[in-house]
Formats: C-alpha cells, structure tokens, sequence
C-alpha cells in the first residue's frame, strides 16, 4: 500500500502545515483522536510505576499542567519540584510527535548516562505496548538500539548525553526536551547554539524542565525573563503540594507558629502538606529551610540557590517579592524607570561598575527616593567602564543631579567620573574617589541593611535586586562561578548595601539650590561629611546641598 497524506478533518493539536503519516494497518482514525486532547495519547501510554506495577498513565494534576502548556506554546519552560514525573509526560509528547508527524526529528537531552538510558527505556516500554493499530512501524530495516529509535516515515527520537559538555546536535531538529536543565553546565552555549535552530523551524517545539538552580546561572535569567514576557519560553511553575505523593499522615501533628505561616502564604496547602515539608526537613536536608526549597519550591521566585549561609532577612525580602514589580522598559535616560523623578525630589544612585575585560561580570546602577527609601529605577548588563560612566552621568541629570555612589574596587568607572568632574561623587575620604569596599565596610553596610529591611525603612521593589538579595551570602569575593560557566557577582545587591550605608548616615531633604558657602572640592562629597551633616542638624533635616555641588 502506498502511503498517503491524511484528507479527514484536522484535529486541533496537529500544528499547521504538519502530516500524520498513514502506514498500512494504521486505524487513522484512532491516531487523529490521539492530537484531540492533550491528554489522549499519554493515556495510552503504559509505564512502570513506583511501586513496580505496570498499566496505564495518568496524568496527575500537575502533569496535566504540563500536557496543557505545551498543547497552547512551542516552548516551555518548567520549575518544578522533585520527582514531578514531568521528564516521563514530557518524553511520551516526544513520542507522540515523532511516531505520527512525517518527518519529524526529536532529540533529548540528559546530563548523565544512566538519567539517559531509564528515559529511552520509557519511550521503548511505551512504544512496544502500544496497539497494533496505533502503532507506527519501525524504517525498514531497522531496530530500536539503545539511544536512538526511527520510524517508516523518517521521523526519529534520538537520545544524547552531555556529560558536562555542551551537546553537539549536529543538525536541526524539530522537537527537543532537555530535562534537569538547571544542572547542566553548558546551559548558555545551549541557548546559543541549539535554541536559535529551533526558532528558524516554524513548528519545532521545545521543552526545558528542572528543579531551580545556581543563583545567576543562565537557566536562571532565562526563567525569570519567561516570568516577565521576554524571550520564547513559556514559564510553567508547578506547586509540589499539587501532587499527592508531597504529603503524609499529619495524625498527631502539630504546626509550629512559623509552620502555621507558611501554610498561610500558599492556597491549597494543607497540614498533610506541612508534615511532609517537615519530615524532609528533619531526614534529607539538615533542617535547612533553603534546601528544601531547591527540591521543593514555594513560589516561581524560591529556591535558587546562591549560598547555604544567606545573610539578608529572607521573611521580610519575600513578601516584597511577591508585590515587585517586573522590568519596565529601558528609558531615554538609560535605567529602568519603576517611576519618573518628582521635580523637587532627592535621590541617591548607587552603581556596581565592572572593569575592562570582564566579559562575565555585569555592572548595576540603582536608583533610590532617598526622602522616602524606595527603589525607583534600576539597569543592569555588560558595559565597557566608559560607556557605563556615561550612562551615570546621563542618569544622574536625570534624577535632579542625585548623589552618585560608585563602588571603586574597578577603577576604571571611578577614575573617569572624577576626571569628567562629575557633581556629587561620593569619596570615601579626600584621597580615594569612590565607595571602596573594604572586608569592614561591606560588613558594617550589610549590617545597616539588614536593620533596615526589618524596620521597613527601606522599600526595594524589581524582582532582580530581591532576588539576587535573598540569595546573597556577603562572600567577599567579586566573582562567583556559576553552573554556566560565566562568572557572577551579586552586582545589583552590592548596589542596596552601599544605599543602605549612605541613606542610614544622611537624612536627606528635598532637593535646594542654594548658594551656601563651602570649603569643599567641587563634586566631592566623603563620607565622613554625610555624619557631619546628620550631627549638626535636627533628627529628620539636612544640610541644604551647596550649589557648588550640584
């Protein structure tokens, strides 16, 4: 018989422009009803079950939010917990796609060996039980091995190991699934080399699962971009209390008080829940609440880990992340603006400037409403020294000639304001233009930071800077290397302590011009004179800034 081209009624998972191939012995109407739903394929899969029974799968609640994303967006990015069961949904669509759609090519991709091969023994105990009448035949010749399977119409499933390698694909495919994303090394020359591949084929579809990972890896920018509608991918977050196997007897349990408030922050947690959190607690992580939020996250914004020791109050940081905000747009003015200055109002610009050749490191410029201690804009990226001084200065003006804080440990930033004669350039004595961030310094303004947070006298607002603060370890080396292979530091958080040490030295008013006689230098301020102006005045005012200064 010769195969031909499916004329019935398309059902409405089969992507536009794709073919179902017709095999002799096929029941085609069968195969059409299984892109009917999400969840009709899978369904007829059969697995090996934890308990080592085999049968049918169903989808559980949360592997039903995974059938439906990926039936509603080419590309999906999950955040899940552990042992979601999400690689077997995820491989049992790769199947589904690369068995029928003529031609289609899947490939999936595992950090380890035996990860590798328990996957493709799922694909292979599925395939083998399927019915005669729904199950594609094998290219002529040609058997199952032991990483690769490829069917009569030239379709394939292939499965590659990276072992810490970046994956060599060595040609486009049109459906990939990479599971436990955030572990692989290699996940930036990933999104180099194989994503844009994908992206030029009109129905490739993607899929990239994981636990959260290193604190500024790649996988992380990726999902909190997916979080706020930037890129490709779709952001899926999956709650572990969806899922039954998260819970046990809570007979005889009694919640702590600070128990009793986690369960209050998650709708549709109860003490089943809590008593599971509270033997992992007690028999896999050590009693380390932070662990357990690595396997097993709270929220899309928990459980990337950047250190085991956090010293920023995580209680009151994650209340302020639930009500952040997402990046705005980049402004004429070169920042991110959360809001626009106010026409008298004082601001303070604090700035983490990388230095020349830094490929790795980013450089971070907050802006903060220094009368009423909220963040009000930010920028963070790759920028030459030159360029970001530029940027500062063109900030600064933006924000009624805002007292600029530079971290000086990178001269270069620093050297080249002061020679711009920049106004308002905060010294850390008459000799050293710039923050300089001493092991003392940075400890003290930690300090500072952590008491103002918990007095509610600061008010941060993106969801980069708390984010990077509640991973934030006060390690007193600049470059952290992260899961990707790129250095990281935790610029934008370097940005709130040294705001933190400024705004706890000065009360400041709103901006004056004034003419006012001084015996400072022209765009130096030290902070030793940001203590004498809070001891020579009434709690709550300020000197008045000397026009000199401004």
């Amino acid at each position: 018989m010769v195969a031909r081209k499916v004329q019935k009624v398309r059902p409405s998972l089969l992507p536009n422009g794709a073919d179902i191939h017709e095999a002799p012995g096929l029941n085609m109407t069968k195969v059409l009803a299984l892109f009917s739903t999400p969840d009709a394929f899978v369904s007829m899969c059969q697995i090996v079950r934890e308990d080592e029974s085999s049968g049918y799968l169903t989808p559980t609640v949360t592997q039903q939010k995974l059938l439906r994303a990926y039936a509603a967006n080419r590309w999906v990015l999950v955040n899940k917990f552990r042992q979601a069961k999400i690689t077997t949904i995820s491989v049992m669509l790769l199947l589904r796609d690369c068995m029928y759609l003529s031609g289609v090519k899947g490939l999936l991709i595992a950090e380890r060996h035996d990860t590798a091969e328990d996957i493709f023994e799922r694909i292979l105990y599925a395939y083998n039980r399927l019915p005669d009448d729904v199950k594609m035949p094998l290219a002529k010749g040609r058997k199952a091995g032991t990483t690769q399977i490829h069917f009569c119409h030239g379709g394939s499933i292939k499965i590659l190991t990276a072992g810490g390698r970046s994956p060599a694909i060595g040609r486009s495919v049109d459906r990939l699934v990479i599971t436990e994303f955030g572990e692989a090394q290699w996940q930036k020359k990933a999104a180099i080399n194989i994503f844009p591949t994908l992206n030029k084929r009109p129905n490739a579809r993607v899929i990239l699962e994981s636990t959260p990972g290193r604190a500024g890896s790649h996988h992380e920018t990726m999902w909190r971009a997916s979080l706020e509608g930037r890129g490709r991918f779709k952001p899926l977050f999956l709650e572990w209390w969806d899922d039954d196997s998260c819970r046990v007897d809570s007979t005889g349990f009694e919640p702590t008080n600070a128990e009793r408030e986690y369960l209050a922050l998650h709708p549709g947690m109860h003490m089943d829940h809590l008593a599971f959190r509270r033997l992992g607690l007690e028999t896999e992580m050590g009693g380390d609440p932070r662990l357990f939020s690595s396997k097993y996250p709270s929220n899309a914004y928990d459980g990337w880990i950047g250190s085991l020791a956090p010293v920023m109050p995580a209680d009151i940081l994650q209340p302020m992340l639930d009500r952040a905000v997402n990046d705005p747009e980049i402004g004429l003015s070169g920042v991110r603006e959360i809001e626009p200055p106010q026409e008298n109002g004082s601001y303070l610009i604090t700035a983490d400037p990388a230095g020349f050749g830094g490929s790795g490191d980013k450089s971070a410029v907050t802006v903060f409403d220094a009368i009423n201690r909220r963040e009000v804009a930010f920028w963070e990226d790759r920028e030459t020294p030159d360029r970001f001084a530029r940027r500062l200065i063109q900030i600064q003006k933006r924000y009624n000639h805002a007292m600029l804080v530079v971290e000086s440990n990178a001269t270069a930033c620093i050297t080249l304001l002061k020679d711009a004669g920049t106004r308002r350039l905060l010294w850390t004595d008459r000799n050293h233009p710039g923050w300089y961030a001493t092991d003392k310094r940075i400890q003290e303004a930690e300090a500072k930071l952590v008491r103002m947070l918990r007095q509610n006298e600061l008010l941060l607002r993106s969801r980069g800077l708390l984010h990077q603060l509640l991973n934030y370890d006060g390690s007193r080396k600049k470059r952290i290397k992260g899961l990707d292979g790129t250095t990281h530091h935790f610029d934008r958080a370097r940005t709130a302590v040294m705001a933190a040490d400024v705004l706890s030295r000065r009360n400041f008013t709103e901006t004056r011009l004034k003419e006012e006689s001084s015996e400072y230098v022209a765009g130096q301020v030290t902070i030793g004179d940001l203590d004498k102006f809070r001891k020579g005045k009434r709690k709550g005012f300020a000197k008045p800034i000397p026009r000199e200064w401004m």
